[in-house]
């Protein structure tokens, strides 16, 4: 509808196009149009007939939100038709293409040299139909929006240098190096920058990955033997377009030969029987290497494991220091010499007393060999070779190290987890930290103790009342109190020792507690429950170590009052069909001699603990009705059945009789129930 209703507007407007063209056209000098006798009525021009479109597009795929031209090429038996004519467009298939003029679906053009042209776009992509009309002719063509590729950035051209080959070379210089990268070209200038002094290489060839340079000499001393350049290349030096770019891996001068010298060794001890991975520090060492230690009494040499070398590190294995033997003693303790011999430069260097080997840790005695496992307990470790710094574990747990002398220790424990009740057993160690050298002593217990308790004040309490315990060994942690099986009391307040050796702790017995209770006899022999003394034993368990301990009896709960409590007397409900007196049984038409029989229900309806109800048939005022058992008896809750017969000696309607028991309740000491029957002729 959208579509038909443009087309209505455009022929409207066409309509209004050719009457203006047609005024516009009048003039006095000019000759009125000619329209022939089949013009429309109102002067307006008919499209022409027999025409052909055929259509073209500057784009058939355009990109998303671009703009692509369709025209249509209009004839009348092969050649183009007037000017002027009206050419209708519309879009349909893709609802976001619109007509670049309009920004609508539908567009009206007109013919010049019979060819109209419009534009069209689309926010989105899909393929759209353009359909071109001249009167009753009409042409499509489809247009296919498609999404603008994604241009990829420009590729950098920046260069970069990624590495150099090789990384050493000989102060004299004149040494070929390759330099790697991207994006080099010429000209290209490189130089070796040492402490911001630049020294100029040859280029003797560029590509685009790699630039090759013969190195320029540099003064190097005998005192640095080595110094590191920096590799610097200008591209296109001196113009606009030059660019600066420095190596990351930097390329080393290094005499040819090489002479070590030592600085420092670390660590600078290490236990006699060797063993110690140490690296010696300094600058010149150049493998292969050797190194020796050496007995500081005389020049003999015993030969060290290398472990790997550097210009300025070595890193070695110290040997035993029995094997450092001069003459065959060896110095089992005490300084030694360090020598290294490059062997390629035939040079060596020595340092005196550079490294030290410590006398053997050796315990001999600990004590005591036992304490709590909250720790604290401070122990006395004899033996020889303590070299402060030492660390001392007890059972596996580091200790805090008080002193230390040569030949002594004063440690102190830590607090450990036990896993359950069991004692935590392990070795006392002692290591001396520089040198690693270590020895076990005796074997430590951390003891986990049950808490006891050790007073309880006072022993006797009432409902209310607070209680103080007094605790041995309650640890640091939470401990669960329990009185009796099933009541459970919390500390309200609780005083601990810092090392959880002992501990204060308050509770208060609850008002509403539930004593043991014994039978008696009460005012007037009436029996009943009196409380008495409840007691109750003490369980402690610690929620760390899970230890726990019962004091059977710790507590006697006693009852402020005494007195025998008689329970409530019994109340009888009776209940079977209604009526009045309060309860009438009605037994019906009953022949005479043939007894008929009913059910009267009697309810203990007294709370529970009362007494039971004990009714007692005391009298019938008809004879003719009979009442069995004599007595009944209902605990609280339960009811008792008495059955009612009813045996009539004559006919005779509305016999009635008030059946009376005697009850236990003092308040109802009489139960009556009023039962009704018919006496009627016996049968056949």
């Amino acid at each position: 509808m959208t579509k038909l209703r443009q087309r209505k507007v455009l022929f409207a407007l066409l309509a209004i196009l050719v009457m203006f063209v047609a005024c516009k056209g009048d003039s006095p000098t000019a000759p009125p149009p000619s329209t022939g006798g089949g013009n429309p009525p109102g002067g307006g021009t008919p499209p022409p007939t027999g025409v052909t479109i055929a259509l073209s597009t500057t784009n058939a795929t355009p990109f998303v939100a671009s703009t692509t031209t369709i025209t249509a090429n209009v004839t009348q038996g092969g050649n183009p038709v007037p000017d002027g004519t009206a050419v209708e467009f519309s879009v349909t298939g893709l609802d976001s293409a619109a007509f670049t003029d309009t920004n609508t679906a539908a567009t009206l053009k007109t013919t010049v040299n019979g060819v109209a042209t419009v534009g069209l776009t689309a926010s989105a992509l899909g393929t759209a139909t353009v359909t071109a009309f001249v009167g009753n002719v009409s042409r499509s063509i489809n247009i296919t929006f498609v999404q603008r590729p994604t241009v990829p950035p420009p590729t950098d051209t920046t260069p970069a240098i990624t590495g150099v080959s090789p990384t050493t070379g000989r102060p004299a210089g004149g040494q070929n190096v390759r330099i790697t990268g991207r994006n080099f070209r010429s000209p290209v200038r490189v130089f070796f920058e040492i402490a911001g002094q630049r020294r100029e290489a040859l280029v003797t060839n560029v590509t685009a990955t790699t630039i090759d340079v013969i190195t320029p000499a540099i003064n190097l001393t005998t005192e640095t033997q080595q110094q590191a350049a920096t590799i610097v290349a200008i591209f296109d030096p001196g113009t606009a377009n030059e660019v600066v770019v420095t190596a990351t891996q930097q390329f080393t001068y290094q005499l040819d030969i090489l002479t070590p010298v030592i600085t420092a060794i670390s660590p600078a001890q290490g236990p006699s029987n060797g063993g110690t991975i140490a690296t010696i520090f300094g600058q010149g060492f150049q493998a292969p290497v050797q190194v020796f230690f050496g007995d500081t009494s005389g020049p003999n040499w015993t030969q060290v494991q290398v472990i790997d070398v550097t210009f300025n590190q070595i890193r070695i294995v110290t040997p035993p220091g029995r094997d450092v033997s001069s003459g065959g003693n060896a110095p089992v303790v005490g300084p030694v010499d360090l020598r290294i011999v490059n062997i390629d430069s035939n040079t060596s260097s020595e340092s005196e007393n550079i490294f030290r080997y410590a006398p053997g840790v050796q315990v001999t005695a600990a004590g005591p060999t036992q304490g709590l496992y909250t720790g604290g307990t401070e122990i006395r470790i004899d033996g020889t070779g303590f070299d402060d710094p030492v660390a001392v574990t007890v059972a596996g747990v580091a200790a805090t190290v008080i002193r230390v002398t040569g030949t002594q220790i004063l440690a102190r424990t830590n607090g450990v987890i036990p896993d359950g009740c069991d004692d935590v057993s392990g070795p006392i160690v002692v290591t001396n930290i520089e040198s690693g050298d270590s020895d076990d002593g005796p074997t430590f217990s951390y003891l986990v103790t049950p808490p006891i308790v050790t007073s309880i004040s006072p022993r006797n309490p009432q409902p209310g009342q607070s209680i103080t315990v007094n605790v041995l060994n309650p640890g640091a942690g939470t401990n669960t109190f329990q009185f009796g099986d099933d009541l459970t009391l919390f500390p309200a307040t609780s005083i601990i020792a810092p090392d959880g050796s002992t501990g204060v702790f308050t509770f208060t017995i609850p008002m509403g507690f539930e004593f043991e209770t014994v039978a008696c006899v009460g005012t007037g022999g009436v029996a009943g429950v009196r409380a008495r003394a409840t007691p109750l034993d003490l369980t402690i368990t610690n929620a760390i170590t899970e230890c726990e301990s019962t004091l059977a009896g710790a507590i006697t709960v006693t009852p402020a009052d005494l007195s025998c409590v008689i329970p409530p007397p019994p109340v009888a409900t009776v209940t079977n069909p209604g009526g009045e007196c309060p309860v009438i049984l009605e037994l019906g038409p009953t022949p005479v001699g043939t007894p008929r029989t009913g059910t009267i229900t009697v309810l203990n309806s007294a709370p529970g603990g009362s007494q039971s109800l004990t009714l007692t048939l005391t009298g019938s005022s008809n004879n003719a009705f009979s009442v069995t058992p004599a007595t009944g008896s209902a605990a609280p809750g339960a009811a008792v059945n008495f059955t009612v017969s009813f045996n009539p000696a004559v006919v005779g309607n509305n016999q009635a009789s008030t059946i009376t028991f005697q009850s236990n309740d003092p308040a109802n000491q009489q139960v009556q129930i009023c039962v009704e029957g018919d006496g009627t002729a016996p049968g056949p």
